[in-house]
């Protein structure tokens, strides 16, 4: 008998491998489907079988690529988005903000402080606020405002007067008032401000109906963001900051009480030292100060203004000295600095410098200053 010699074996290629494996699985997990079932029922059950296990294992590969390569999910990208966000020091108060806002347009708004005007809305929240005498001993705050703050109501809104001007053209302010001094009226268009007089701006200012004239008419931060949309007014000044520090305590505060005397009773102004929260807390008249909302006015800083002063017509209006220098004396942390501002023309910033003529250093928030002239009291205390 002839025997027929075996043919030699192919080496089964990736595929058939595949396909072997695939085999046994079917075996083991049909057994008692194979084992009854015929060799060609098999063969064409497999061979329908074997082409879905390649999809799925192509269908596997392509979604792991696509994970490992592809675009990042949404979580991811929010993350990358927030880190993206840098934040800075605003130069207005030293405060952390988006770095967008670090260097906003300035708003400078006269707000009354007479008795009739109390209590005022918006005040607790500016940055930098200047009392200064105006008539008889009354005094009127100009209060400076960054323009990215958000601000539901800032009055009553009173009228300018002229040395109020050399401050507001520090900033290169978009300056709020109601009419003003004949002096500051003369001045206005030559400062270096941005002019929103509200006899010739009614739209961006309402009168309120809970008060007599001329104690009622107010603004707000959306009427002054249109003011400036509508006038084409840049976000953007470049003015020079002052020099701030983190908060710091001290064992034994030497100027917790600050007192200073504008001739009045009514205008009588103390600040308290709170050591919980190293704020002064602001007393006018002998009563705690707050906005029209409660809200209690407060400051990280008090810096007191010296200078000369005097009458300059019948009216009781002043012509004050805001150029030059001048002795000072800076409150912070329960703290006093004995100081020497300094001011040298109309668009250079108030500065302070102590005893070696370094610049003084202002805690991170609201600063209040206080200009006052010979004829006024002032005294602090432990």
């Amino acid at each position: 008998m002839i025997r027929k010699k075996p043919k030699p074996r192919i080496k089964k290629s990736k595929l058939t491998a595949m396909r072997a494996n695939i085999k046994n699985i079917f075996r083991r997990v049909f057994k008692k489907h194979a084992e009854e079932g015929s060799r060609d029922k098999e063969a064409h059950f497999l061979s329908m079988l074997l082409p879905i296990g390649v999809v799925l294992i192509l269908s596997a590969a392509i979604i792991w690529g696509f994970y490992y390569w592809g675009p990042k999910s949404s979580d991811e990208n929010i993350d990358e988005v927030a880190e993206e966000i840098i934040y800075d020091y605003r130069k207005l108060d030293g405060l952390e903000v988006n770095s967008e806002q670090a260097n906003s347009l300035v708003w400078a708004i006269m707000v009354e402080n007479h008795w009739e005007s109390r209590p005022p809305s918006g005040l607790a929240d500016a940055s930098i606020v200047f009392e200064v005498p105006v008539e008889a001993g009354i005094t009127r705050f100009m209060a400076i405002y960054d323009s990215a703050d958000e601000i539901d109501e800032i009055g009553p809104v009173r009228s300018a007067r002229d040395y109020y001007l050399d401050w507001a053209s520090e900033f290169g302010a978009m300056y709020a008032h109601v009419g003003g001094s004949p002096q500051s009226l003369i001045e206005i268009p030559e400062a270096n401000i941005l002019d929103l007089n509200q006899f010739f701006n009614g739209r961006y200012f309402w009168r309120s109906n809970e008060r007599y004239a001329p104690h009622n008419v107010y603004t707000n931060s959306e009427l002054l963001q249109k003011a400036m949309r509508d006038k084409g007014i840049g976000e953007v000044y470049n003015y020079k900051a002052w020099r701030f520090k983190d908060d710091r305590q001290f064992d034994d505060p030497g100027a917790q009480i600050i007192e200073i005397d504008y001739s009045v009773p009514e205008y009588l102004v103390r600040w308290e030292w709170a050591s919980s929260t190293n704020d002064y807390i602001r007393y006018n008249d002998g009563e705690a100060h707050v906005d029209a909302d409660a809200t209690p006015i407060k400051a990280k800083n008090i810096a007191v203004v010296q200078t000369e002063s005097y009458v300059l017509d019948r009216e009781g209006r002043l012509n004050l000295r805001t150029l030059g220098k001048g002795k000072a004396w800076v409150f912070r942390d329960g703290e006093v600095v004995e100081a020497t501002w300094s001011k040298p023309d109309k668009e250079s910033r108030l500065r302070f410098y102590d005893v070696t003529g370094r610049d003084i250093e202002m805690n991170r928030g609201n600063t209040w200053v206080e200009v006052i002239s010979n004829r006024w009291s002032f005294k602090w205390d432990k």
